[in-house]
């Protein structure tokens, strides 16, 4: 069975389909343009910020060919969603059911193990192709085996030939294998088209090819390279940001792509070379999806052996905690330290650690493996054996690559970390999450680095500067590395979590001539979180417990002469900063967000069901094998959207085969069969919560009705069967959508279908479960309640923009009856609160959870939209789940009918529904409650059980402690709702 995609990789696949779809028929830059900023656009980028798309050239008679690229950090699973991106391009493109691909990856020791990978059964990448094109529908070769490719394999089988970028990269093509003629393609090439681009015999082939003769000169090579070119592949590109250099391109051009899509953590971002990144993974969201261990918990050592003995007590730690979990039940997990040795040049080599390790740390010897370029202990051992001992391994240069052990949780460097050459790939190591499924405990969540350094916070910006170079946003290196104080783990608690880090002040040094202004501004501003000390060296030593003010600030970076020490300064200040705001983020220090309650309905049976798609469906009784089976939005002759496939040097296969033959080909008759077209239309057409006999039983009803009605022949839709599925997914997605407002409807008058919410099911915003994506937000305003460390989504306006979703944001931050918001990010359903629509779901803007316990929802729009069907439709669904869960919504504008701009509207909106805690629910006391028997105690739960004066006073029963009726009378101002 295949592995269960991500709902980021599925995003990513999806992104590329709605590409290729828009990008079918594009003759030019612009068009490829168009179809790229439409597809950024469908994603919620703001139009300000989506780059334009660069052809690199790739643009010629025949039409442009797409060139995107995929951006996902380290430990996203790149290989395996090339493998889908591969069926994505067939699908949504080529319009091939098995589409011929050039697979290219950086080196041999990675085009090895992709190869084992997609040809080994069971493999997940292999799975993936298997699932797309069958299991005896896919091979797999090296490009050294290339000849072994028969001409009746293409387009019979989908080929996938995984070779080096190095191996097409040449200036000179007469000394690679690749571009040689080779008489094992000489099959292929005896009806080959005569294309102009095909490479033909030079006398410098003449000359590294013995066997040509002069009467091969200007003969058309028989090589790899212009077979490629004929059936233009699929290139799917692995750390493709190597492969952005005018020869790369001119490679590229030799093989005439389909298609070229990048797969890589780090794509070039600026300049002409820039890289179309069609879709963005962010560290956030890897982590959100469990696949990978954050944050990495910095601890800096004044020496070696320090840092070595700690990393040692990190891991045991560790494994204590593991064990813990494989008795409850859970996965069984050896924490590993990995340990960076220095060279032979250096003091610390791996024969002088190993031995400090035998012999000070007791640790035994087969415990111990090394791995380097002469040592490779590693070789044959599966480390996740229950039965292997190894706990530590230690390397000096980057481990083999490719190697994979998500049991790897500490990294200890010995090594200087702003000069080590192998840091990233180490680092990587450490920051796969097993089994990609976060771990009860807390600590196995994270991943910890111990380095030599008595600086923390030098040590911490280099290992962000890593971060960045391993395909992180500086927001998220920065905010992803918590330097802390010893000692790295406190008392657990009852629950065996751990204390959470602390973090450590921010060390300075500054020259002491500015201890005047330091020491004056010290006085003036009162300011705990500084502290001054003079050095018996002169040098003004300077401690941070928190980010400084503006002045403060404007003072310490004025402090240093020269250019380059005043940016560095800023840079680490900003990165104090950002990371000081994760730090205290409610989220962070564990601060609950209550929880929301879904919208729900009961059907004719009493069954309670969450207010979905299919819960929708359902309501309006849609049963696909009953609808109607007319298909207007099928043209086989349209140029417009053609697949590849069915074009010819830029033109329609159909137009110029009714202009070169006198027989219509549509009336030729066809060995497809009816059924074989069914179950063709149906696997490309299934969707979850459709059954097969419904699917099939409507497709039977529609073949019938192009065929009698339309007068197409079965030829006709074989032949066209592409754009046939097209119109087929288009109509099934009206169909689906007007059942889908029909059953809303139901809901939302209540009379048949009543709504309701129930504590089955409710959504919460969990602790570091946010996968914002960039840009993130880096406006002048500070969010001071925003629940996470980090507000995605979200742009500041320019200077004259009133009408903006940023300032509902800041007015929001800035109420008092606020205790904290999120910016609400869509498309994530498990990380985000929704509501039904009539097309799909609805993610409002923002969320806030109030001081008296109160949640408010808050959906903006800009004057052109506000009074559209969708505000609409939101509005409605807002407001009854609003007035069925005792919380509040607000459809915030620029200005109201009234006249309120948004912050009034906000605390109008709180200010009108402060009589909203209602019966039954829980509360809280804010301070101690007296009354006749005695005293309810601060912070004491109790239960609604009568509302008086439409809120102003509340009897709630609180228990024993109040007395024999449990019951006592209090004002609305001492309590607060919970959940």
């Amino acid at each position: 069975m295949a592995l269960t995609l991500k709902r980021y990789q599925r995003e990513a696949l999806a992104a590329l389909a709605r590409f290729f779809t828009l990008a079918r028929g594009a003759r030019d830059e612009a068009a490829l343009d168009a179809a790229f900023r439409q597809t950024l656009l469908e994603q919620e980028y703001a139009a300000e910020t989506v780059p334009p798309y660069l052809a690199q050239g790739f643009v010629s008679d025949e039409g442009a060919t797409p060139y995107v690229c995929v951006r996902i950090p380290t430990g996203g699973g790149k290989t395996l969603l090339g493998a889908h991106a591969l069926a994505a391009a067939a699908r949504h493109y080529t319009g091939q059911d098995r589409p011929l691909a050039l697979w290219l990856v950086p080196t041999n020791i990675i085009r090895q193990q992709t190869l084992v990978a997609l040809r080994t059964p069971g493999h997940p990448y292999r799975e993936a192709l298997e699932a797309h094109f069958g299991v005896d529908g896919v091979c797999v070769l090296d490009i050294a085996d290339s000849d072994q490719i028969r001409p009746q394999d293409i387009g019979a089988r989908a080929l996938v030939i995984v070779g080096t970028l190095q191996t097409l990269r040449v200036d000179d093509t007469s000394g690679r294998d690749v571009y040689a003629y080779k008489e094992a393609f000489e099959p292929h090439f005896e009806r080959a088209p005569e294309l102009p681009g095909f490479e033909r015999v030079g006398e410098r082939d003449l000359e590294a090819q013995p066997y040509l003769g002069r009467g091969d000169l200007g003969k058309v090579k028989r090589s790899f390279a212009n077979l490629m070119y004929w059936h233009r592949p699929v290139v799917i590109i692995d750390e493709a940001h190597n492969a952005r250099t005018p020869l790369s391109y001119d490679s590229f051009a030799r093989l005439r792509p389909a298609a070229l899509i990048e797969m890589t953590a780090t794509p070039v971002r600026q300049g002409r070379h820039r890289s179309n990144v069609l879709y963005h993974v962010s560290a956030e969201e890897l982590k959100a999806e469990e696949m990978i261990k954050l944050p990495i918990v910095l601890s800096a050592h004044p020496n070696w052996e320090e840092a070595v003995r700690d990393a040692l007590l990190t891991r045991t730690r560790l494994a204590e905690e593991a064990a813990r979990e494989l008795a409850a039940g859970g996965d069984y997990l050896r924490p590993i330290l990995l340990l960076q040795a220095e060279d032979k040049r250096g003091e610390i080599t791996v024969e002088r650690l190993r031995e400090h390790l035998i012999t000070q740390e007791h640790v035994a010897p087969e415990r111990i493996a090394v791995a380097t370029g002469t040592q490779r202990e590693l070789d044959g051992v599966n480390l996740f054996d229950p039965a292997c001992p190894v706990e530590v391994v230690i390397t000096v240069e980057a481990l083999k690559e490719g190697w994979d052990c998500s049991f790897a949780y500490v990294f200890c460097s010995l090594q200087n970390v702003g000069s080590s050459r192998d840091m990233e790939q180490l680092l990587g190591r450490v920051l796969r999450m097993p089994y990609a499924k976060r771990r009860r405990s807390e600590l196995l969540n994270r991943a910890y680095a111990h380095l030599a350094s008595t600086q923390s916070a030098r040590v911490a910006g280099e290992l962000a500067d890593r971060l960045v170079a391993m395909g992180f946003e500086e927001l998220e290196a920065v905010q992803a590395v918590f330097p802390t104080s010893l000692p790295l783990f406190g008392e657990a608690g009852a629950g065996g979590e751990p204390s959470e880090p602390s973090l450590p002040a921010l060390e300075l040094m500054l020259p002491a001539a500015a201890a005047a202004d330091l020491f004056a501004l010290d006085a003036g501003a009162a300011t705990p979180a500084l502290r001054i000390e003079m050095r018996p060296d002169g040098d003004l030593r300077v401690c941070l417990d928190a980010p400084p003010p503006p002045e403060l600030r404007a003072a310490l970076v004025g402090a240093l002469p020269e250019r380059k020490a005043r940016e560095a300064l800023t840079c680490e200040l900003d990165r104090f900063e950002l990371r000081h705001r994760a730090f205290t983020s409610p989220s962070q220090r564990g601060v609950a967000f209550r929880p929301l309650p879904l919208l729900c309905v009961r059907d004719a049976q009493g069954e309670l069901e969450l207010a979905e798609r299919e819960t929708l469906l359902d309501l309006a009784g849609f049963a696909l094998a009953e609808q109607p089976p007319e298909l207007p939005g099928f043209h086989p002759d349209e140029a417009p959207g053609a697949y590849l496939v069915d074009l010819d040097h830029g033109r329609l296969r159909i137009e110029q085969e009714r202009a070169g033959y006198a027989v219509n080909l549509d009336l030729v008759p066809t060995t497809v069969s009816e059924t074989d077209l069914l179950h063709w239309l149906d696997a490309r057409l299934r969707e979850p919560g459709t059954p097969q006999p419904q699917m099939l039983a409507w497709l039977v009803r529609v073949l019938r009705w192009l065929e009698r009605h339309e007068g197409h022949t079965l030829t006709a839709l074989v032949r066209h069967r592409n754009r046939l599925a097209d119109a087929l997914a288009e109509r099934l997605r009206v169909l689906r959508e007007h059942a889908q407002r029909q059953g809303l409807q139901r809901v939302l008058t209540g009379f048949e279908t009543p709504a309701c919410i129930s504590a089955e099911y409710v959504f919460v915003f969990g602790r570091g479960l946010y996968p914002a994506r960039p840009p993130y937000y880096i406006g002048r305003h500070r969010f001071a309640k925003h629940y996470y460390g980090v507000v995605g989504d979200l742009q500041e306006a320019a200077a004259r923009q009133s009408d903006h979703e940023y300032h509902c944001a800041v007015a929001l931050d800035g109420l008092a009856e606020v205790r904290h918001w999120v910016r609400n990010l869509p498309r994530f359903p498990e990380f985000s609160f929704w509501l039904p629509t009539a097309s799909d779901r609805f993610y409002p803007d923002f969320v806030a959870e109030l001081e008296d316990g109160r949640l408010l929802v808050v959906e903006y729009k800009g004057e052109g939209y506000k009074s559209s069907d969708d505000a609409v439709e939101k509005q409605r669904v807002g407001e009854l789940w609003a007035g069925l869960s005792g919380n509040l919504f607000l459809l915030a504008v620029e200005r109201d009918a009234q006249g309120r701009g948004v912050a009034e509207q906000l605390r109008t909106c709180i200010g009108a529904g402060e009589c909203a805690i209602p019966e039954h629910a829980r509360v809280v006391a804010r301070v101690d409650i007296g009354f006749d028997g005695g005293v309810v105690p601060e912070g004491s739960e109790g239960t609604v059980v009568s509302v008086y004066d439409g809120g102003a006073a509340y009897a709630v029963e609180f228990g024993a402690m109040a007395g024999p009726m449990g019951v006592v009378f209090a004002a609305a101002a001492v309590l607060r709702r919970v959940s």
